[in-house]
């Protein structure tokens, strides 16, 4: 039988973990001041500096990184049913024709 391996998430580790979240979050705040650039690109700036972000908190705070590859399988598959989701129903709320909105009130 496989050893299960016994991580210990000292109080060092999440001082760690917090000091690294709160720099990400001061250079989401401070990024559109620094790298003055186009819309865009500061969204998908963002969006990286938030992943990154989540990667952090999902893998120490709520233990992922220490779980078996099935679990982490699952919880993947999860995340990536919920992004299709969210294209989905973005691109209907983008590209709705309002001239034939079948829930459109009046006319």
């Amino acid at each position: 039988m496989k050893d299960i391996a016994i991580h210990e998430m000292t109080a060092q580790k999440y001082i760690k973990i917090f000091i690294a979240l709160v720099i990400l979050t001061t250079l989401t705040f401070l990024q559109p001041m620094i790298l003055p650039s186009s819309l865009h690109g500061t969204v998908v700036i963002q969006i990286f500096i938030a992943c990154i972000k989540t990667i952090l908190i999902v893998s120490y705070y709520m233990h992922l990184k220490y779980e078996t590859a099935l679990f982490r399988y699952i919880v993947l598959f999860a995340v990536v049913t919920l992004g299709i989701f969210f294209v989905i129903t973005a691109t209907d709320a983008i590209f709705r024709n309002e001239t034939f909105d079948m829930f459109q009130v009046g006319g």
